[in-house]
């Protein structure tokens, strides 16, 4: 396998367009050694929140029945102190290994240098092929990978086809952030609302008992809660400004053959926007699969429309003035 990228570039139109070489054997292997990193980012913040909610739960029955708050309290801030050190660490390694390898198939895919003094060194390639072989080849996540990424650039000139994939990148997974920090800060409000009316009202317990029996507990909850309203908003915000810069960039944007020098400084922009992308696919906050299964149909239809807009109005040939 070549996963060797291009620091000349592309002039013109590319021989064979991004949709079609992101399913070339290279680029499907890059693709699955990063879904399997990503499932393992996506069962660390699973047994996360699992472990939070499950002693948020308990810290419920315990404010209503009185017993067992000595044990609880300890249990919630012990496992506060795990999950937000130990575990933690260990999600920011995978979400390291994730981005590079995602970082490895961009940079291939659209013709662009790999930058070591942003991305470091490459996941060597014995490491790659370990990674891709523990996805079941035919399953679901397979299935999504070889029916491709990127909508289709072709007949656009070269780097106007990378704004074009780089825009649908960014404004999806923006638009799919900043729905799920909505999502947490209303559950983290009714969870609040719920402890303050269990402890208050139904069990006349004190302030102080409340505080011992439910928010203790659910600590690692609020923790957790806090961490992904704040990344993801926060990811979502990078984002939103990195689109804007290759909306921009496209807007401007006309048929035909580009100028040397305009060439030249729209790699350096492409180029800046996937530093731009790498630094946010190192963030350690995730959205869930099923998250993004629940809008997928309705995001793909959107942003595949854009991407063929954009393509049209690029792929048209220029007439000549009379």
């Amino acid at each position: 396998m070549n996963f060797s990228t291009d620091p000349t570039g592309i002039r013109g139109i590319p021989p064979r367009a991004i949709h079609e070489r992101q399913l070339d054997d290279d680029m499907l292997l890059l693709q699955r050694a990063a879904a399997v990193s990503h499932q393992r980012g996506q069962l660390l913040e699973a047994v996360r929140v699992t472990a939070a909610i499950s002693l948020a739960a308990v810290g419920v029955l315990i404010t209503l029945s009185g017993y067992g708050r000595t044990p609880i309290s300890i249990a919630g801030f012990f496992w506060f102190v795990v999950s937000a050190f130990l575990l933690k660490g260990l999600a920011g390694s995978t979400a390291r290994q994730g981005a590079l390898l995602q970082e490895r198939f961009d940079t291939a895919l659209f013709h662009l240098p790999w930058r070591a003094t942003v991305a470091g060194d490459p996941i060597p390639e014995p490491d790659i092929r370990r990674l891709a072989r523990q996805l079941p080849q035919g399953g679901k996540k397979d299935k999504r990978i070889t029916e491709g990424w990127y909508d289709p650039t072709n007949d656009v000139h070269h780097p106007y086809d990378v704004f074009i994939a780089q825009e649908q990148n960014l404004a999806w997974d923006a638009r799919l952030r900043r729905r799920y920090s909505h999502l947490i800060a209303a559950a983290a409000i009714l969870w609040t609302s719920i402890g303050l009316v269990v402890g208050l009202a139904v069990s006349n317990a004190t302030f102080l008992d409340t505080l011992l029996t439910f928010f203790v507990p659910s600590l690692a909850a609020y923790q957790i809660a806090y961490e992904i309203w704040s990344g993801q908003r926060k990811v979502a915000d990078e984002r939103d400004r990195l689109t804007k810069v290759v909306n921009s960039e496209l807007h401007n944007a006309r048929p035909g053959a580009v100028p040397d020098s305009e060439w030249h400084r729209l790699r350096s922009v492409a180029r800046d926007i996937q530093d731009g992308i790498l630094r946010t696919r190192l963030d350690t906050t995730r959205v869930p699969e099923w998250f993004y299964k629940h809008f997928r149909e309705g995001d793909e239809r959107d942003f595949g429309d854009t991407a063929e807009d954009h393509r049209i109005r690029l792929a048209q040939v220029q007439t000549p003035p009379p």
